[in-house]
């Protein structure tokens, strides 16, 4: 069996494979510093060394380093931190500096390449909103990046004390297109606005990509945007686009 992590600002999942059928997936929050390896240790503690352990890393040097000690320290085999290629797996990394896209990006491209025969664009809803197009003969058109629904909320209770103080006592309830409180305000405008967002680029697509592109959505934001897309368009939500690119990459390796 290999292993394989995706590590990113929010949450860190991984996936156990054998040839690329996901098996015994699991998720924990990002912690920071030493707590993620404990965390990670009494996930994965009482299991055998994976043949491999396969890591998309967006979460920074601090998670590389106590990963690489703890996988040495309790299975003695090294971490593999997969990066962005010029091209692979049927995919054209659109870069011009190929190892600056986002792992996550490339590995998600990947997976998208294997799952739709045609143009495609990938729509990952997680800590950052990221939005990439690739042609039906694996082409990467380039993306957008912008603030997911978390961090568009944060900057508004950090840089708006009316809005804090008014929603700081509140509870959760289902958005609706007008609200009658900040709280509901600030959750469905916010929602709104990634929905609107990804709404007209994909439309704005038909000037760049030949062909109707099938959209995935992938990140934990996911299942909260895409019952709000517009219909016009193929929406599919697709939760482990990373894991399944690992998945990939594991197999041909």
């Amino acid at each position: 069996m290999k292993l394989l992590v995706d590590a990113g600002n929010t949450r860190i999942k991984w996936a156990w494979v054998d040839t690329e059928a996901l098996q015994w997936r699991g998720a924990i929050p990002r912690r920071g510093g030493g707590e993620d390896a404990d965390a990670l240790s009494a996930a994965w503690g009482d299991r055998p060394a994976p043949l491999r352990l396969l890591v998309a890393n967006v979460s920074g040097a601090e998670f590389r380093a106590s990963l690489t000690a703890w996988s040495r320290r309790a299975w003695g085999i090294e971490p593999e931190f997969v990066r962005a290629r010029a091209e692979g797996f049927g995919v054209i990394n659109a870069y011009p500096d190929p190892q600056r896209l986002g792992v996550d990006r490339w590995l998600a491209l990947i997976a998208a390449r294997r799952a739709v025969a045609g143009p495609v664009c990938v729509i990952d809803c997680g800590t950052a909103l990221t939005i990439d197009a690739m042609t039906g003969e694996g082409g990467h058109l380039g993306g957008l990046i912008l603030p997911g629904l978390g961090l568009m909320r944060r900057a508004l209770l950090e840089n708006t004390s009316d809005i804090q103080a008014a929603i700081e006592d509140a509870s959760p309830w289902p958005v609706t297109l007008l609200a009658k409180d900040t709280h509901g305000g600030v959750m469905g405008g916010t929602l709104y606005a990634a929905v609107a967002t990804i709404d007209r680029v994909v439309r704005d697509l038909g000037a760049v990509i030949e062909g109707r592109p099938t959209c995935l959505l992938t990140g934990g934001d996911g299942a909260a945007i895409g019952p709000l897309l517009s219909t016009d368009f193929d929406f599919r939500h697709e939760p482990d686009l990373v894991l399944r690119g690992l998945a990939i990459v594991a197999e041909a390796a």
